[in-house]
Formats: C-alpha cells, structure tokens, sequence
C-alpha cells in the first residue's frame, strides 16, 4: 500500500483532531488527547504540523520536539512525531510513536485509528481490525465513519472481503454520502461478484459529483461483469475523454464467483 493512503494519516486532518486548549502553565499529568496542553507545547505542535504540511521536515521535527518537552505524556505530540518519521521514510520509528501514543491514550479514537493504518499499511491486517474497532467505541471520537472506511479497506487488502463488508456498511449508515465509503462498497460489490449491487453504489457515488479515472475504469469493469456493453462502452469513453493520460491498472482485484 502506497504510504498514507488513508486520509486519517494526513497532518491536515491530525489538525482537526487535536485538542485545542491552552493554558499557562505546565499541562496536568493526564494521558489522554483531550488533556489540556502548555500553551507552548501547543503552539509548538501547531507549528511542527504547519512544517510538515509545507514538506520543511527538519523544522517541524525540531517543533515537535519542542512540543515533547513541555509535553511529554501528549499522545497528540507522539502521533505528529510518527508522521514526520514516515516522510522520512524512517517507518520503524514511526511506528513506535504511533505505539507510544496508544500507550498514552488507550481509548482515544483518533489514536487507535491512527495507529491502526499504519499497522496495516505493514501488513498487519488483524491487529489494525482489532485498533479501528476500539476506535469506534470511544464516545467522544467524531470520525467513526473513518474508522469504519479503513477497517473495511484494510480488510479488502488482507484479502478478507467478508470481514470488510460489515465496517463499511456501518460507515454509510453513519456518512450514507461519504464518497470514500461509497466508491469501497462498489468495489467490495464488484469483488463478490455482486455486478448489480456495485453499479448502485457508483451511481450514488456519481450522483455526489464527479469521479476520478480509478471508479470510470472500476464502473467499466462492473457493467461488462454486468452484462451491459453498451454502459461499460460509455464509461470507457469518459475515461478516454477525461484522463487521456490514465494507464489501466487492476487495483480491484478479480470478482468472486
């Protein structure tokens, strides 16, 4: 899997998550995410985040580990940590900050999902499942739909398409117009050989704005399992229209008979 392929792993998004209160003096000795951070800690990680988004990597590791300093039980200051270490492509250490942050905040849902993709980023399907679904039970954790996309899309790679169906089923009822749910349910459709379930899900992926050359050559492939030759015709011709550029590829895997 190409790294950061799954959106919680983005900085931008860590930003969304990350606890935004401040204050003057040292934070309180808590290991949760929501703790509150020294108002140095925080601005430090901020800036270690808005150094990792502008690619300036020697930076943002000296802010973080500013942050570490006036911080050192942040669980948020670990996960920033693991994501430099990634675009360094120092991946054994990413890992054990994303591990150390899990250890500091055991039941934070944007921890574990954290953790969780990076776990099966490495191939370890099962422990990834078992992080997304503690994920998902944390209260206060906004994004359970994301966690349920990348317990479902980590399932299709190990190979396990019946464990994947029910995450993903979950993250619709929760975001029925997520288009990332909805273009992994077509093609967890299209894998089980499920041709007409799949074309209802890329029609309600279309319906939510244009797609991207991967779901035209997916939405090909599912009308010629379908049967219909002259749908699969026509999304070969908006592929070939709109991204002349695009090599086919077969990322979907084969359906299941």
């Amino acid at each position: 899997m190409p790294r950061k392929s799954f959106p919680v792993l983005s900085a931008l998004m860590l930003a969304l998550a990350l606890a935004g209160c401040a204050s003057g003096g040292a934070a309180p000795k808590q290991v949760t995410t929501e703790a509150t951070m020294s108002s140095k800690g925080l601005a430090n990680l901020q800036l270690a985040q808005n150094y990792l988004r502008a690619g300036k990597l020697d930076l943002a590791m000296d802010r973080a580990n500013r942050a570490l300093r006036h911080d050192p039980d942040s669980a948020d200051v670990q996960i920033v940590l693991g994501m430099i270490r990634q675009s360094l492509d120092d991946e054994a250490r990413a890992g054990e900050h994303f591990a150390r942050a899990v250890k500091l905040a055991p039941e934070s849902g944007h921890v574990l999902n954290v953790h969780g993709a990076w776990l099966c980023e490495h191939g370890r399907a099962d422990e990834a499942d078992a992080l997304f679904a503690r994920a998902v039970r944390d209260p206060f954790y906004e994004a359970k739909a994301q966690s349920y996309y990348n317990a479902g899309r980590c399932a299709m790679q190990a190979g396990n398409l019946e464990r994947a169906e029910a995450p993903l089923r979950k993250g619709l009822e929760l975001a029925p117009e997520d288009p990332l749910l909805l273009e992994q349910m077509a093609r967890l459709q299209f894998r089980q050989g499920n041709f007409l379930g799949a074309r209802a899900f890329v029609q309600r992926r279309e319906a939510l704005g244009e797609v991207g050359a991967e779901m035209l050559e997916l939405a090909t492939s599912i009308e010629e399992g379908a049967g219909d030759r002259a749908a699969a015709e026509r999304y070969r011709s908006r592929l070939r229209e709109q991204f002349p550029d695009h090599t086919p590829n077969s990322p979907e895997g084969t359906p299941q008979s």
